[in-house]
């Protein structure tokens, strides 16, 4: 096709251009006759050359082209076609700055199940279902830490490592009831406090640094909250028994505390828990009983409910924008408000994971519209919420289900997988 795919003989369709980018100021106004055989990198070209027309010094860029709520990934006859819209009309086309598809860093092995994996400052943090915490630094180099903890649900950085890891503060949650926080010191793990009261596995684990406290949630239906001060024991537990002597004169390394609070309200296991950002006495939870429910900490009680068609298996919530994404025991990510009064709950429906459900959904914390979903299909998927129905980038490479993720401030998309394996990757804008 010639350059100019406004000569194309082919059949017509007239497209106007916009933006919600204000950065891109000299988007053309002009309605454009352009032939259904024209592909993105076709519109790319005229977009940036009739720019260019009104600004000399503009350096080309790529382009996505959002129509309605879709991605357009074909020529715009193909997209016509599969999606039946309507041409006898001015079709409008938002342009969006296009992303570079994240680029494969590290593929590190793991000694076991992937449960939860973390990156920050250069370093990758996992911990596994044979209970170790597995530490890999900027050059690729391995540390593990065996915990004795058993098998190991969630996790959470606590203090997030500088120039090393030493320093660095973790809370891990294990199958043994139990939540630990440890500090890695002179490249070792130190148990600090361990928190004893839930009565089943812990599933799910936040912390909040402003209140130096934590949040977890368990299969025991129940949410509790912890005070993670070393100074402070007025939630220190002391057994007392015929062996009570014996344990004083044994000068103990760590702490065991018990909850400040605890709250039910849920019907089965709790899947995930999130501080909210502008509020720090709130949190919010999400269970295998189909809820995703807000909560007052000072009032120990419910502040709202979203109830959804499946279970939730995660949900994660933006620091800027406090807008929930959510993954269920199906293969369609979910968008919420919770602070929606419109009566309209699933803002948005992510169609593209093939078949079981999403494992883990995780916001990217510099981009309020991207974020990373991670299945059971052992695919990991980038999206921006403004398309439902296509996704940005498709990340491959795990060989079983993809069982957590994370997405660092620093443009790092990191998976952990029941292959045992975790896959690092540079999403940088």
């Amino acid at each position: 096709m010639d350059d100019d795919i406004t000569t194309d003989q082919s059949a017509h369709v007239q497209l106007s251009f916009f933006t919600n980018d204000k950065s891109l100021d000299h988007l053309p106004t002009t309605i454009f006759d352009v032939p259904t055989s024209a592909d993105c990198e076709q519109i790319n070209s005229l977009v940036n050359k009739s720019i260019s027309l009104e600004n000399e010094s503009w350096e080309d860029k790529r382009f996505e082209f959002l129509i309605g709520d879709v991605f357009l990934r074909t020529t715009l006859a193909e997209f016509i076609s599969e999606y039946e819209f309507e041409t006898e009309v001015v079709v409008k086309v938002e342009c969006v700055l296009g992303l570079e598809a994240p680029k494969p860093l590290h593929d590190y092995q793991a000694p076991d199940w992937v449960s939860s994996v973390h990156a920050a400052n250069g370093f990758v943090l996992s911990t596994t279902y044979s209970g170790d915490i597995v530490v890999w630094d900027k050059k690729g180099q391995q540390t593990t830490f065996a915990t004795k903890d058993g098998l190991l649900k969630c996790s959470v950085l606590v203090k997030k490592p500088g120039k090393s890891m030493n320093g660095s503060e973790i809370i891990v949650g294990s199958e043994d009831q139990l939540l630990t926080l440890y500090t890695i010191k002179d490249d070792k793990l130190e148990k600090q406090i361990v928190f004893r009261g839930h009565e089943r596995s812990v599933e799910c684990v936040a912390a909040n640094s402003k209140t130096q406290q934590a949040i977890s949630g368990s299969y025991d239906f129940s949410l509790k909250l912890w005070n993670t001060r070393l100074d402070d024991v007025s939630t220190v537990y002391e057994k007392e028994d015929e062996n009570d002597a014996k344990l004083k004169k044994r000068k103990k390394s760590y702490l065991t505390k018990i909850p400040m609070v605890t709250i039910g309200g849920h019907k089965d296991r709790i899947s995930a828990v999130h501080w909210s950002h502008n509020n720090n006495s709130h949190v919010v939870s999400s269970s295998w009983d189909h809820t995703i429910i807000e909560w007052d900490l000072e009032l120990a009680g419910e502040l709202s409910r979203i109830r959804g068609q499946k279970a939730f298996t995660s949900i994660d919530i933006h620091p800027s924008t406090g807008m929930t994404i959510s993954s269920s025991t199906d293969p369609l990510p979910r968008l919420y408000d919770l602070k929606s009064r419109d009566g309209s709950l699933v803002k948005q429906t992510f169609y593209g994971h093939e078949k079981g459900w999403v494992e883990s959904v995780k916001w990217c914390p510099n981009d309020e519209k991207c974020f990373v979903s991670v299945a059971t299909d052992k695919s990991a998927k980038m999206w921006d919420i403004r398309s439902g129905k296509t996704a940005l980038f498709d990340i491959h490479g795990h060989e079983e289900r993809i069982l957590c993720c994370s997405w660092s401030e620093e443009g790092i998309i990191a998976t952990g997988s029941a292959d045992c394996t975790v896959k690092v990757f540079d999403a940088k804008r």
